[in-house]
């Protein structure tokens, strides 16, 4: 047996042993009190005990395809290792499907700790409240092809492998570009922050910075990768970059090379730049990458300067409808609203003339020790998904 059929027979006997542990788990929900949020939590706790972040997160889409193939819905993976699946509607004068956007990864995944459980008013596990957001749109596909949730669109279901920040818009660009594609809606699912309105959306920057310093013979044995990272790191925490405070400068990453009886020769920091203002934004990252340079200049190192992501200033203007129709849904339910900018890869469809919406499932916290769930709030995040999808489907968003 090859490395790849000991790779694919892994991942089988891995879902497999899945398959039995989401009976017990279904046995145990059965007991709760909302059934239709049931399959949530039973695929969220599978899903947040497979191993993530990876490359491709190649266990969590094969899991992701195996459920898919159980309710007969086909899927496909693009180059990059996206999946995507479409269900098809019976009304085929509407054209333009609806978008549902999720993320595979987790930053909190844990060996033992991901292991989930739940008792009669919460679900517990690390990378939980990651997990929700693909498990949300898995139920939406079974609702579906159950007769539960009626839409007269197409539905478009995407399961990114990258954060949700972090998606490349080639990706979008490439449903915005194609024949059958272009969607009318697009909603980002997301586990935690339910009630969250989104007023606006920033965009951002992601920058890496490498540094190299000179280990030869030649080179000052005084000089470390780590005076150099933190020079940086200091100098970008001290600018004001608005009036209004509007835009941040985050360092959300340091590392440095062993020196092994040296200073560090080598190093790294990652940069997210956010704002509400376009030239701004813009501005601080041309000087974040200035700044770099002259560091490097400085301490006489080598700097490679990578922008990882970028996601243009959103057009929120385009979500008039549509937000008025969240927050009706959202009064209705007793949800209580609290306005925030969001940052979010799909305000790009935004400049696109897309309406576009990132929607919380559940009420809970991202701990220390694990991730906390309200079930009685997912069931009204479950609530709030359907009714706005039904509600977007009859009445359109524009």
């Amino acid at each position: 047996m090859n490395i790849f059929s000991k790779i694919a027979q892994s991942i089988s006997d891995k879902i497999n042993q899945l398959k039995k542990t989401s009976k017990t788990i279904l046995a145990s929900l059965r007991r709760a009190k909302y059934p239709l949020s049931e399959q949530i939590l039973s695929d969220a706790l599978q899903l947040s005990s497979l191993p993530s972040p990876t490359e491709r997160e190649e266990t969590r889409v094969t899991f992701i395809v195996e459920r898919l193939a159980s309710l007969g819905i086909p899927s496909s993976i693009d180059e990059s290792g996206h999946l995507i699946a479409r269900l098809h509607s019976q009304d085929t004068e509407n054209g333009k499907p609806i978008l549902l956007v999720s993320a595979l990864p987790s930053e909190h995944w844990h060996p033992t700790g991901s292991l989930g459980r739940l008792d009669t008013e919460k679900a517990y596990g690390f990378g939980l409240a990651d997990a929700i957001g693909p498990a949300t749109l898995l139920a939406i596909a079974e609702a579906i092809q159950t007769g539960n949730l009626h839409l007269k669109r197409d539905l478009l279901l995407l399961f990114t492998i990258t954060s949700p920040g972090k998606v490349p818009l080639e990706l979008f660009n490439t449903l915005l570009n194609g024949a059958d594609t272009v969607p009318e809606v697009v909603f980002s699912i997301r586990g935690l922050s339910l009630g969250v309105l989104n007023t606006s959306y920033k965009g951002t920057y992601h920058i890496r910075v490498d540094i190299t310093l000179d280990d030869s013979e030649e080179g000052d044995s005084r000089t470390s990768a780590v005076d150099a990272i933190t020079q940086l790191a200091q100098s970008l925490s001290m600018v004001q970059w608005d009036e209004k405070g509007e835009t941040t400068s985050i360092i959300s990453r340091i590392e440095a090379g062993f020196g092994f009886g040296k200073h560090p020769t080598e190093g790294l920091i990652e940069i997210e730049l956010y704002s509400s203002d376009s030239a701004v934004l813009e501005m601080a990252r041309n000087a974040a990458i200035a700044t770099a340079e002259k560091t490097a200049a400085q301490y006489k190192t080598k700097a490679k300067i990578d922008v990882v992501s970028y996601i243009p200033v959103g057009n929120p203007e385009i979500n008039h409808k549509l937000s008025k129709m969240v927050t009706s849904i959202m009064k209705d339910l007793h949800i209580k609203i609290k306005e925030k900018p969001a940052v979010s890869a799909v305000s790009y469809f935004t400049t696109k003339n897309v309406p576009a919406l990132v929607i919380g499932m559940s009420r809970g916290h991202i701990g220390l020790d694990y991730d906390e769930i309200e079930i009685e709030s997912l069931e009204l995040g479950r609530k709030l998904l359907f009714t706005l999808l039904e509600k977007s489907d009859k009445e359109g968003v524009l």
